[in-house]
């Protein structure tokens, strides 16, 4: 093996907490790591918490044949990741669920990228995995919502797997939002053509929102992507095995993901300025640090 290969062998549970957390960066060269490790050690920046939830469901409500309650670490380890308590979120035959919580207070164009962890549980009726959204409406009378004014594309994650979801919305019109905002997260069946139903029933394990903030970093919506692409990647793949750097200079760095079947899939770093760096794996481009927008 070269120098410019690095093994990085792990079983495919143990590589989806590593790339959701800030040890993702064991998996990229040196000019790639040094960057990223630069944007992931300076926090989250400055975040706008959608519920602490360590006494109360801290605004958020169930929509229809939805039931709300809080959920302690103790009793779901995995998906409770911050503080003692999440939301947990079980559906008795609704298509779309949803859950939303008031954001009036927010200041969208402070904290234009949201972010929440989601770990859904096993779902009645299908092996599908399920697209989660976020939106944002405005809300009439005993809290019935207009259309939406704006929301995020699908994000599909697979069912009992921890994930992230994220959204950025620092080009939404602020000017459309009223007193009273509220944002929704909403999840459907993302195959609807398997035959099964489009039901959601999560009676054999609800669904779990953790950390849903709002935040000025879009290095918070890279993490969340690099993460999601690992994932589907290991999953076409096997697990990944090595990374191959084949060029490298001060600003840039190339190569490639090595994984179990032998497909390689490329990267590409590049440091467009002193704190904005670009990452793009497997065609999908991931923002780092500051000035994009």
């Amino acid at each position: 093996m070269t120098e410019n290969e690095r093994t990085f062998r792990t079983p495919r549970r143990g590589l989806l907490s590593t790339v959701a957390g800030t040890g993702f960066v064991a998996v990229f060269g040196s000019i790639a790591s040094r960057y990223v490790t630069a944007d992931t050690s300076t926090g989250a920046g400055d975040e706008f918490l959608l519920g602490p939830l360590e006494s109360a469901l801290d605004e958020w409500r169930p929509g229809d044949d939805v039931a709300l309650s809080r959920v302690a670490r103790r009793d779901r380890p995995i998906a409770v990741t911050e503080g003692e308590y999440a939301l947990e979120a079980t559906v008795d035959g609704n298509t779309t669920p949803t859950i939303s919580r008031r954001v009036a207070d927010l200041d969208l164009m402070a904290h234009p990228y949201f972010v929440a962890g989601v770990t859904p549980g096993r779902i009645a009726g299908t092996d599908s995995a399920l697209e989660f959204r976020f939106r944002l409406v405005n809300v009439l009378d005993d809290w019935v919502a207009t259309d939406p004014i704006a929301e995020s594309d699908p994000i599909p994650i697979p069912q009992a797997m921890p994930a992230r979801i994220y959204w950025d919305a620092s080009d939404v019109d602020t000017g459309l939002l009223d007193a009273t905002a509220r944002l929704e997260i909403t999840w459907s069946v993302a195959d609807r053509d398997s035959g099964s139903s489009t039901e959601i029933d999560t009676r054999r394990g609800g669904i779990v929102f953790d950390a849903v903030r709002a935040t000025n970093a879009v290095g918070a919506i890279g993490r969340a992507r690099l993460a999601a692409t690992m994932r589907d990647l290991q999953f076409d793949h096997g697990v990944y095995v090595r990374t191959t750097v084949t060029a490298e200079s001060e600003t840039r760095e190339e190569g490639e993901f090595v994984f179990a079947d032998g497909e390689t899939e490329p990267y590409r770093f590049e440091r467009l300025a002193a704190d904005r760096h670009l990452l793009t794996v497997a065609g999908t481009e991931i923002e780092f640090g500051g000035g994009w927008h």
